[in-house]
């Protein structure tokens, strides 16, 4: 096995590895070991959907104080809700009804809802839709056009 195609293999150190690649494996084989370890769900209990709940969960108590904040101070109810009752007419009348009552779609004069009872429920019912036939409006109506339609759906039942 010393020759083929005329090369000329050396016999001595053929099987010794150096000692520098074997240090740099063990160490690089410890460090996979305790990477393991130290970062695995099962170990550390971390887990994406955990992750994602926990964020959720933060953004929906900000919007919820932010909401609390705006209704306290009857700030959301000036520029906003003077432009709901137009793009509700146009654009939600004709399955809701001109006075909320309801028709094709469902009342929307609560006090309970379907979907949630709150102003951030209203902009996700209005800009997503609802899997039980209301198609989303976001795109077709923009975030501003969106938040003034749930505002002035949202303080209509409230008061």
């Amino acid at each position: 096995m010393g020759e083929f195609d005329g090369i000329k293999e050396r016999e001595e150190g053929k099987n010794k590895m150096p000692l520098g690649m074997a240090v740099l494996f063990m160490v690089l084989i410890l460090f996979g070991l305790i990477y393991l370890y130290r970062y695995m769900p099962q170990t550390t209990g971390w887990t994406q959907a955990g992750q994602y709940e926990r964020k959720m969960e933060l953004h929906k108590k900000a919007v919820i104080t932010h909401e609390v904040k705006e209704v306290a101070s009857g700030a959301s109810e000036g520029g906003k809700a003077d432009k709901g009752p137009d793009i509700y007419k146009s654009d939600c009348a004709m399955c809701h009804g001109e006075n909320l009552e309801g028709g094709i779609g469902p009342a929307l004069t609560g006090p309970k809802f379907i979907y949630g009872s709150t102003l951030a429920d209203h902009v996700r019912v209005v800009t997503d839709g609802t899997q039980n036939g209301m198609p989303g409006f976001g795109k077709q109506l923009g975030a501003e056009k969106v938040r003034a339609v749930a505002h002035y759906v949202f303080f209509r039942h409230t008061k």
